[in-house]
């Protein structure tokens, strides 16, 4: 808690020559005056660190069921694309024929079909002259009922061909981002071969791997802290919770939304709350950074003395000290 009244405080400074020569006395510089804080234990949340990675909300591997060569990718690595727009077109040679094939099978077929049927009219008609035995209309009603099934069969495989043709041209699944491409015109795309990776455009995703103690106590909604490899923070949302922990790694997958401007891929730290502890909090004006050292001027008496401290999490406008500062001691702001 800070003090009632300012207090003209001095810094404390130690000098020497070099070696062999005499301490000189302290120094004590006056410095302006300052509010003199003490220093309390205040009961914080408990946290666990959780490794994670930044995952866009929808990704496609985009591949194609056709052995065929690659004839134009119209989008290059980085593309924004619209859902329907086209991203490979493969050559269409083969199924060209395969398509003359199939119409071609398709006309016999169909002429055959009419034929039998004709045949199984005649049938119909001299047998109810008394003209023919039973017998021989029934062998052309069957040959009609064959006609009729390679017909189906002919015309099953023209719309077969039609359903490759389609595989042809690639189009993207929704609206996104080419964020890796391994394929350029003139190459062979065979069945399952990846070709490009779209990510969705908008929120992005932590994804957790939480051991199933911690998880326990997360729901859906809650606020997460989310510490990037380069020092960025930003509070995520639980959006969903694995309903039981996988087998192989025996931790439970845990998606945090976080926002757009976080790149896939990006390796992350989330503090996962559980239970809470006691700790030191000073007001983070009275951090005194020196490089990478951090300390806090420190009142005994009436002079300030600068001590060097370990700092852990920040807490709003407040920080954690670990090591170096003890409850009831007094620092400056």
């Amino acid at each position: 808690m800070k003090a009632t009244s300012m207090l003209a405080l001095a810094v404390l400074s130690l000098s020497a020559c070099g070696s062999g020569a005499e301490e000189e006395a302290p120094q004590v510089t006056q410095i302006a005056s300052a509010t003199a804080y003490t220093v309390t234990e205040d009961s914080v949340a408990s946290t666990v660190p959780v490794e994670g990675t930044i995952h866009a909300r929808l990704r496609a591997e985009i591949s194609t069921r056709l052995m065929a060569r690659v004839t134009e990718v119209p989008v290059d690595l980085g593309s924004s694309v619209r859902a329907g727009q086209v991203l490979i077109r493969l050559g269409v040679e083969d199924i060209e024929v395969n398509r003359a094939k199939a119409e071609a099978a398709f006309t016999v077929a169909h002429l055959a079909r009419d034929e039998a049927g004709r045949q199984a009219a005649r049938m119909d008609t001299l047998l109810a002259a008394d003209a023919v035995a039973r017998v021989q209309r029934d062998q052309a009603r069957l040959a009609l009922a064959q006609a009729e099934s390679q017909l189906a069969m002919a015309d099953a495989a023209r719309r077969e061909v039609e359903t490759a043709a389609g595989y042809a041209r690639i189009e993207a699944p929704f609206d996104g981002v080419v964020a890796s491409r391994t394929v350029d015109p003139g190459d062979v795309a065979s069945p399952g071969m990846p070709l490009l990776t779209i990510e969705s455009a908008g929120a992005r995703e932590a994804v957790l791997a939480v051991a199933p103690e911690v998880a326990a106590g997360l729901v859906e909604g809650a606020s997460l802290e989310i510490v990037g490899r380069d020092g960025r923070t930003a509070r995520g949302t639980v959006r969903a919770i694995a309903g039981g922990a996988d087998p192989a790694t025996r931790t439970v997958e845990v998606r945090v939304q976080v926002s757009a401007d976080w790149s896939t891929g990006q390796s992350v730290t989330a503090f996962v709350p559980r239970g809470s502890r006691v700790a030191v909090l000073i007001p983070a004006e009275a951090v005194v950074r020196r490089g990478h050292l951090t300390g806090v001027h420190v009142v005994e008496g009436d002079v300030v003395l600068l001590r060097w401290v370990r700092l852990g999490r920040v807490s709003g406008d407040r920080v954690e000290v670990l090591s170096g500062l003890e409850a009831g001691e007094r620092i400056a702001l």
